[in-house]
């Protein structure tokens, strides 16, 4: 079988194995690696891809692997400034009275006297109680 590029990538888009966390309108570094692969398994030996055309994809895979962990370090650091901003509201509402709406219906109201996590994002103490912030009705001055 001779090299066809557009042959060659059809082929190996269709046998490339999508797992559910992946959009199959993406090409993603395991698939452009598979076409890669199949683009070389299948060129004509005696026209083989000329070298700069093999490192050109070999340039176009390492450019998408450094913006996919680019992406990943961006998740991250998004994911760490949420957290981080979450506990400066939290420890700036230590010694403020909350109502709190809690997740089984209850209505209550209470001094917040302290700050915890749990599951990575801080929590309210309330009356010996960690509350969330999805759980705060309103903030109150003082013992209002």
């Amino acid at each position: 079988m001779y090299f066809n590029p557009v042959g060659t990538v059809q082929q190996a888009a269709s046998e490339a194995r999508f797992d559910g966390s992946v959009n199959r309108n993406e090409l993603g570094k395991d698939q452009f690696l598979h076409l890669l692969v199949t683009q070389l398994k299948h060129q004509d030996p005696f026209e083989p891809l000329s070298d700069q055309e093999f490192i050109a994809q070999l340039a176009q895979f390492s450019s998408l692997e450094q913006m996919q962990n680019l992406n990943t370090n961006m998740t991250s650091l998004m994911l760490s400034q949420q957290r981080l901003a979450a506990l400066g509201e939290a420890t700036r509402m230590i010694g403020l009275t909350v109502e709190l709406h809690t997740r089984n219906g209850e209505q209550l109201f209470g001094e917040v006297t302290g700050v915890q996590f749990k599951n990575g994002w801080p929590q309210l103490v309330v009356n010996g109680q960690l509350y969330g912030f999805d759980e705060v009705a309103a903030i109150l001055k003082g013992g209002e």
